[in-house]
């Protein structure tokens, strides 16, 4: 990109295309920015290198991977599956290999998330637990009980000193890691809803950030649930202050949008990015001034977005539900003309 180039969310568009053959079902791009990798309905998952073209197929889940994390220098990743396993595969290599793998829940794994010092894993599940992990080891440092729904979303503050987790009813705590004790309970309970076609609660954290200096966090997911696997509902995404423990916002799309929040990210200069998919298939793109809850800009895509994630400062990575990845950029394109090819993935690689 331009150093020049300003960054203009009502200027995203599309400038690449990664594609698989199978739906996705979550994504997650490195710090460093170089790999972005996709849960797959095939179970594996898909690695591409941004940098080279590379693509890498990771089979060795036996379920379909929900969340993935990176270190921070983007060398090892952290996948997690319905099956309740956690796999660390090292990426310093040439071909990508799985490094270590371990049964952290008893039912789905739905969340893994790595400290900001990188030396414990966070995870949560069906199983009713939140546990903390050595990253090195892989052993079990502590584990929290409370949570009487399954957990959805877990996440460090980045004091390193706490953890949050929310679950399936709007449910959310935060633990104490020095003290091993929670320490406080917040309200998300507009994030729930009861499907009376079915008779099940309906909510939880699709997804979950902090922003940089851990003054607010959020929360993506659904609210005023009429038939939640009909795709009737309404997709939110609600902002905390971390110190009151308040909702300070909840973000909504358009009118008309009825699905699900699947992402949401904090833009450093002052704007709130969520994505979701429409009960009819089809996805958008929000972006949110940090000090309103209405959506200054909608950027819609011929796809359900599964997940979102940041490359750098100005670009977006989606996936999708066609099961294609996506890269948008935020800025105006030079020339009137795209910036990039619709590449697909250059290589077939395997581990």
């Amino acid at each position: 990109m331009n150093s020049s180039a300003v960054i203009d969310p009502t200027q995203t568009h599309e400038i690449v295309e990664l594609k698989h053959q199978n739906p996705l079902t979550t994504l997650r791009v490195d710090p460093t920015g170089r790999y972005v990798a996709a849960g797959a309905q095939d179970l594996d998952v898909q690695l591409w290198n941004l940098d080279d073209g590379n693509h890498f197929s990771l089979a060795g889940h036996k379920s379909w991977v929900r969340s993935i994390d990176f270190s921070a220098d983007g060398m090892l990743m952290y996948t997690a599956c319905w099956g309740g396993t956690i796999k660390i595969w090292d990426l310093s290599h040439e071909i990508p290999g799985m490094k270590r793998s371990f049964q952290a829940h008893q039912g789905a794994a739905r969340w893994v998330r790595l400290s900001t010092d990188g030396k414990r894993i966070a995870t949560g599940g069906n199983d009713l637990l939140v546990k903390v992990w050595n990253a090195e080891s892989g052993e079990l440092e502590q584990q929290f009980a409370g949570h009487e729904r399954h957990v959805y979303g877990v996440d460090f503050h980045p004091d390193g000193e706490h953890l949050v987790s929310q679950d399936l009813i709007g449910k959310v705590f935060v633990w104490n890691l020095k003290t091993n004790k929670k320490q406080r309970t917040i309200d998300a309970s507009v994030m729930t809803g009861y499907d009376k076609k079915f008779a099940a609660d309906m909510g939880g954290a699709r997804d979950m950030q902090f922003n940089a200096d851990g003054s607010l966090w959020a929360s993506a997911g659904i609210t005023k649930v009429v038939n939640s696997f009909a795709g009737i509902q309404d997709p939110i995404i609600v902002v905390f202050d971390w110190e009151t423990g308040e909702a300070k916002r909840q973000l909504r799309a358009a009118e008309k949008f009825k699905g699900v929040a699947w992402g949401v990210r904090f833009h450093s200069q002052g704007f709130t990015i969520g994505t979701g998919a429409e009960k009819g298939g089809k996805g958008e793109i929000w972006f949110y001034k940090d000090d309103q809850e209405t959506v200054f800009h909608t950027h819609a895509m011929k796809s359900a977005a599964r997940a979102l994630d940041l490359v750098g400062n100005d670009r977006l990575a989606v996936a999708h539900a066609d099961g294609s990845v996506r890269l948008y950029r935020m800025t105006a394109k030079p020339n009137g003309t795209d910036d990039a090819p619709k590449a697909t993935e250059n290589t077939d690689g395997q581990s």
